[in-house]
């Protein structure tokens, strides 16, 4: 695999790399805080590597990251079809951006939960998925690969050892009834299935509700001496409980009952819910780069009956560039995949600074050992801790007249 930086497209922090993609250059776009996809991830490489396309076939990419894979199966399939999800909208774009940078007309992407959101994409001769963390997901995109293949189809499936790869293959050979597998490399492997004619027995594996698209888990919270109802799906972040991060932020913002509020990173919009609740007479802004966060803010939003909430689709704060708050605050991710990634919460930081008026307050949650206080201090001058005990902290910066 050869790879070349040729430096960053824009302030938002888009590289451009060329990578190897099945025998051939590809100028991949990306950024970092993208889950997957990265230009040297392994599992992406062999996925563009291995599977077998043929001219005309229609393809669909699951969880296509940056798209890596869905640009070398687009080569391969032309004139055919090729259609590419993710959740991220980051992943999306970046998508976009490598479709574009390499002239490859015949493929278009989607922000979607697997399969969830292409209701008008046809039945897929191939589907191919870099493996995603979390049981739940990993096997909804399984799932989904199956139900969007006819027979014969073939789904092809790659991620790492330490992911649980292996796994997962043995899951979607008892689904599919067969796979292969095609190539192991660098802690990494792809296999193939095929759709057989008359599918196995149902493997229990596959009998999880949490399948279907459409089902939510409902579920009440109390924190700050106020209930919340609580709309979620496997894949949201704590998406079946609050966690103790957020209830630290909960308990220490202050809000004021006409007070506009970003929340960034929303989840399932706990924080944003409770932020509108103590600003009657004014709004909360929830944004999430995940639309499955989104799906599920917006849910919690209804289930809560606030008519001061908007929920949007953003990579951190893009969406709400040029409108100005009172109150920015955030429970900024910090895990993407194995490692620990401490490149999101210092765009949020900056982003934040950005969105507040003048005496405008952030409030950000993490890990007591994250090393957030320095970034805070250089976007906005200074910092202190407003909460603390032995897991995390809650960190308060006021912006500047």
């Amino acid at each position: 695999m050869s790879e070349r930086r040729e430096g960053a497209q824009d302030g938002a922090g888009w590289q451009v790399r060329e990578v190897e993609a099945a025998g051939q250059p590809l100028r991949l776009c990306w950024k970092p805080g993208l889950a997957h996809g990265a230009p040297n991830d392994p599992a992406a490489e062999l996925l563009a590597e291995r599977a077998e396309v043929a001219a005309g076939e229609r393809v669909l990419s699951l969880g296509c990251g940056p798209g890596w894979e869905g640009a070398a199966a687009a080569r391969r399939a032309s004139p055919g079809r090729v259609w590419l999800a993710d959740v991220h909208v980051a992943a999306v774009e970046a998508a976009r951006r490598t479709l574009a940078a390499n002239g490859i007309a015949n493929a278009e992407v989607r922000v979607s939960d697997g399969a969830a959101e292409l209701p008008d994409v046809p039945p897929a001769d191939v589907v191919l998925a870099r493996l995603p963390k979390g049981k739940l997901p990993a096997l909804q995109v399984i799932w989904d690969a199956f139900g969007a293949l006819p027979p014969g189809g073939r789904f092809y499936l790659a991620g790492a050892n330490d992911e649980g790869i292996k796994t997962y293959l043995a899951h979607a050979a008892a689904l599919f009834g067969d796979e292969t597998l095609l190539a192991y490399r660098r802690g990494c492997r792809v296999g193939r299935c095929v759709k057989p004619e008359r599918p196995p027995e149902l493997p229990a594996a596959f009998r999880e509700p949490w399948l279907d698209h459409a089902r939510y888990h409902a579920f009440d919270v109390q924190v700050r001496g106020a209930t919340y109802a609580i709309r979620s799906r496997p894949g949201v972040f704590c998406w079946d409980r609050l966690d103790e991060g957020s209830r630290a932020l909960i308990d220490t913002m202050e809000i004021g009952p006409e007070d506009r509020v970003l929340d960034i990173g929303c989840g399932y919009g706990i924080a944003g819910v409770a932020a509108a609740r103590l600003a009657p007479q004014g709004e909360a802004w929830l944004v999430d780069a995940d639309i499955r966060a989104v799906r599920a803010a917006e849910r919690t939003v209804a289930a809560n009956g606030l008519a001061n909430c908007r929920v949007l689709l953003s990579d951190g704060a893009a969406a709400v560039r040029g409108t100005a708050f009172d109150v920015v605050v955030t429970n900024p991710p910090f895990h993407q995949g194995a490692a620990t990634e401490y490149d999101v919460a210092p765009r949020f930081i900056r982003e934040a600074a950005a969105a507040l008026r003048p005496g405008g307050r952030l409030y950000l949650v993490a890990n007591r050992f994250l090393p957030y206080e320095a970034c805070v201090q250089a976007a906005f001058g200074a910092v202190r801790v407003a909460y603390e005990d032995r897991r995390f902290k809650v960190l308060l910066a006021t912006r500047a007249g």
